[in-house]
């Protein structure tokens, strides 16, 4: 069945469908969502009859993780805010409640002594700052107002930061909080004649030792070698708020993991040359903890692994695909790019050198050979609540797969 073309697209779009449902509520640290994902992939591990490395298909660790299961309030000049449309909490932001001035500050300069002018201003004890970061990115480079915002984020006499942009929300998740409550708004707009006022109760929890677990999976090679192919992607997503408003996200990353679900049920019934070893990762999406782990607490030699892919953001392909290291591994990536051209099944495949943001880089940076690809084009939800299932476009996803599948055989 799954040697069928439409059938590639078909299970991929029932995983994606899965996993970016309210159920999983993001698949972070929240309601158990990526505890719920975890058990989603073993069992189709084990329905597919993949051997689990070791004991058990789960490899259990943990990491501090700030989460916000109650939802906030927040309200400017008597208006509520709604979470996710007009505004977000940063991620690191810590506990806040009250009513408090709002102060517009404008940021001019990166300076140490600029930023001591900022964090002992009296006149802004007991407000909060308001800071329009567009304005101020045409004032500061982008690093430069990175280094004045950690600072404000970290001491001050004011009690908190609102952002405000033009720029579309997005979220992501963290380990630990900052000093200053912080909110993200989106095209906020202030009476300048007038005092105005915020009202906000925002009530996070740092979970110190959140327990998770990366799932991995085996297939025995047809051939007498103890070398390895390895196939990586990251199941988590980055949770959500309070108990209604979650983050799907359907392309970042249940399209990869839907991509290596339907490569493990193939080979799994065409038994491969090499042995095969599937990884699913949690923790990527807040520093990349579930892959820094396996590869410093190994489930197999990592000398004996002959090359490794990382999937990420699999679902769209308008474009093609990326294949981050193709500088560092030519030949794989002149082999990939050959077959892609014989068989005409992506619109391009392009080349980009290191990059260490996704969960090939722990296993890159000791020394094993790895890819990390992700499709290009169609929708540009990121990180946020519109990374769905229902918009996601599956443009390339069966071709994809049959490149995977030819590059594979290759070695």
């Amino acid at each position: 069945m799954f040697n069928n073309l439409f059938a590639q697209e078909g299970y991929g779009r029932k995983v994606v469908e899965e996993l970016a449902s309210k159920p999983y509520f993001g698949r972070g640290y929240l309601h158990n969502g990526d505890r719920k994902a975890a058990e989603f992939i073993r069992k189709e591990f084990k329905e597919f009859k993949l051997q689990p490395l070791g004991d058990s298909y789960f490899q259990s660790y943990s990491f501090s993780a700030n989460t916000f299961p109650v939802e906030p309030t927040v309200r400017v000049n008597g208006k509520k805010l709604q979470l996710a449309i007009n505004y977000l909490v940063d991620a690191a932001s810590p506990a806040i409640a009250g009513k408090f001035a709002i102060q517009p500050i404008t940021i001019t300069s990166s300076t140490p002594e600029y930023i001591e002018s900022l964090v002992t201003n009296t006149a802004w004890k007991g407000k909060v700052l308001f800071i329009d970061e567009d304005e101020t990115l045409k004032l500061l480079k982008a690093p430069e107002w990175k280094v004045v915002l950690d600072q404000l984020k970290d001491r001050g006499l004011f009690e908190g930061i609102i952002l405000n942009s033009k720029q579309k929300l997005k979220w992501r998740a963290l380990t630990y909080q900052q000093k200053k409550a912080c909110i993200i708004t989106q095209n906020l707009k202030l009476d300048p004649t007038s005092t105005n006022q915020l009202a906000i109760n925002i009530a996070p929890k740092l979970n110190p030792k959140h327990i998770t677990q990366n799932v991995c999976g085996y297939i025995p090679g047809t051939s007498n070698t103890d070398s390895t192919l390895v196939i990586t992607a990251h199941y988590d997503h980055i949770g959500g708020i309070g108990k209604k408003v979650y983050f799907p996200g359907a392309n970042d990353n249940a399209s990869g993991t839907a991509l290596l679900l339907y490569l493990a049920k193939y080979y799994a019934e065409n038994p491969p040359k090499y042995n095969m070893v599937f990884l699913a990762f949690s923790g990527e999406e807040i520093g990349l903890q579930g892959s820094k782990y396996y590869a410093n607490n190994p489930l197999l030699p990592l000398a004996k692994i002959k090359f490794l892919v990382n999937l990420d953001m699999a679902g769209t392909g308008d474009d093609g695909i990326q294949v981050v290291n193709g500088t560092e591994f030519r030949k794989e990536f002149d082999r990939m790019v050959a077959l892609n051209a014989q068989h005409k099944f992506l619109p391009d495949v392009k080349i980009r050198s290191t990059m260490n943001r996704s969960d090939h880089a722990p296993f890159f940076e000791k020394g094993v050979p790895s890819f990390f690809i992700y499709t290009l084009g169609g929708i540009d939800a990121y990180h946020d609540i519109f990374d769905r299932y229902e918009t996601l476009p599956f443009t390339n996803f069966t071709n994809y797969a049959e490149l995977l599948k030819h590059f594979i055989a290759t070695f």
